[in-house]
């Protein structure tokens, strides 16, 4: 099972995607002197994770419900498995949309190119024979790795296991091929990462869905396109660990803030936690001094009455911020800490880690963790480095091609199982903006441009710029002056 193949020829580069959105719009004539003219501004929203709608895959519909039930911080136990088996049925109903899959009742006569999904249960009496299986890696036994799928699982023999792409951690879906032996072990020969779906192709399939909760807007979403194209100037300033309680970070932030104030004003500067360099600790005079950094910052901004005004300001809080605690999703920080700021900045927003944002015709995604440390550690199986040596890569193809923001353990980051939808990546982004700290970056892979800004302390000062007309992003660092 090639899979490098198999994405080539089943999904559109992002470039050539674009270039075919351009070309619709050109052959529909549209004639943009007749149009109103369209503000942008009035374009931007900022979701919170808790306010997010919840939706579930019927595959026998093959549609997505809303469901009625309020989501819960604190679910029973049900809700645990709920949320593993739609990651599964969510991976499962893309897969089997690509046209190089197909499962057993979906087989047709004449498909014989299509590579067949067994599932695990029906692997009995059949010892000898070779597979192709579908479902999540775990440790049902301390020291011993297990495929699962809804209905049974199987141990994995991985001594000649080949793979490419991805960080294979507990927990995360894979296509697994291999022999049956007679011993009722599965002899893996490869394994590999399901292969994404195209936000295009999604918008095709399920284009009516409302996944972030928002109303739709009034204005043609193909004038929006054009107009969203049209504005070369609108930016997203985008800094991770703006640590408040440090001088050298708030002179950095002066010297940023002027410099936009006098050229062109960003739509909107995106602040990263975590807001302090130390970890809080819910002590009185800890929290004076934290509500003194925001206080701070307000001033700071008040003084560019132009950002102060008409640029959008979006917090996200980072894991060592408070009430933050270590579960995904994080809540905004308190309003107690913020409330100086809400009055100096007109279009202040505090919101949840992670959050999203619609601007225009565009959903970008915002998560703060430290992942790529993260899923390193917990690999089930060392990354290849001879495919690809950048370890981002690695990090990017796993998040993707799983389509979750934390494709974590719950040992590792525990996460509410009531909000994990609000976690997924489904249908993809056309922006993810992981603010690690690792190296700054900004790689698109199947349409998803994924940025890191960095940590901006820990990295000469650097921050990213992202590009809504044309989805993608620059690094920028601070000369040696700060």
């Amino acid at each position: 099972m090639q899979k490098s193949a198999l994405i080539a020829s089943s999904l559109t580069p992002f470039q050539r995607a674009d270039e075919e959105i351009m070309d619709s719009l050109q052959d529909m004539k549209i004639d943009e002197s007749n149009t109103e003219t369209i503000d942008v501004t009035q374009h931007f929203h900022v979701v919170d994770a808790f306010s997010m709608p919840r939706f579930s895959y019927d595959e026998h519909t093959r549609t997505f419900h809303k469901k009625k039930a309020p989501s819960q911080l604190l679910a029973d136990a049900r809700e645990k498995g709920e949320m593993f088996r739609e990651r599964l049925i969510l991976v499962r109903q893309r897969l089997l949309r690509n046209e190089n899959f197909s499962t057993p009742s979906t087989q047709m006569t004449d498909s014989s190119d299509s590579i067949r999904i067994t599932p695990i249960k029906a692997l009995i009496g059949h010892d000898g024979e070779d597979f192709i299986i579908f479902g999540m890696l775990t440790q049902v036994e301390e020291g011993k790795i297990f495929l699962e799928d809804e209905d049974a699982h199987i141990e994995l023999n991985l001594s000649e296991a080949k793979y490419d792409y991805g960080v294979l951690t507990d927990g995360v879906f894979v296509l697994v091929e291999g022999n049956y032996g007679d011993d009722h072990i599965f002899a893996v020969t490869e394994i590999n990462l399901p292969p994404a779906e195209s936000r295009e192709m999604s918008d095709v399939l399920f284009g009516h869905v409302d996944f972030l909760g928002l109303q739709k807007p009034l204005v043609d979403e193909k004038l929006l396109k054009i107009e969203e194209e049209k504005n070369e100037d609108i930016s997203f300033v985008i800094i991770s660990d703006v640590h408040l309680d440090q001088p050298k970070v708030m002179n950095a932030l002066r010297v940023i803030f002027d410099g936009y104030s006098n050229a062109r004003i960003p739509l909107a500067f995106i602040l990263i936690g975590n807001f302090s360099s130390k970890p809080f600790k819910y002590s009185a005079s800890q929290s004076a001094e934290y509500k003194d950094s925001f206080t701070a910052l307000a001033d700071l901004i008040g003084e560019f009455h132009n950002l102060a005004t008409h640029s959008n300001f979006v917090l996200v809080p980072g894991p060592k911020d408070p009430w933050g605690g270590n579960t995904l999703p994080q809540r905004a920080l308190p309003p107690s800490f913020v409330a100086r700021m809400k009055q100096k900045v007109r279009k202040c927003t505090f919101t949840t880690n992670p959050c999203r944002i619609r601007y225009c015709t565009q959903e970008i995604v915002i998560a703060r963790e430290d992942l790529l440390n993260k899923l390193w550690r917990n690999a089930l199986l060392a990354p290849n480095l001879e495919v690809d040596d950048d370890p981002i890569r690695h990090l990017i193809h796993t998040i993707i091609d799983q389509g979750h923001v934390c494709p974590l353990p719950l040992s590792v980051k525990p996460i509410y199982w009531s909000y994990d939808s609000a976690l997924r990546l489904y249908p993809l982004p056309h922006a993810l903006i992981m603010a690690d700290k690792c190296e700054n970056y900004g790689i698109t892979y199947e349409g998803t441009h994924c940025i890191n800004p960095g940590s901006f302390p820990n990295s000469d000062f650097g921050w990213s710029i992202y590009y809504p007309n044309s989805r993608l992003s620059e690094r920028c660092v601070l000369p040696d002056t700060i």
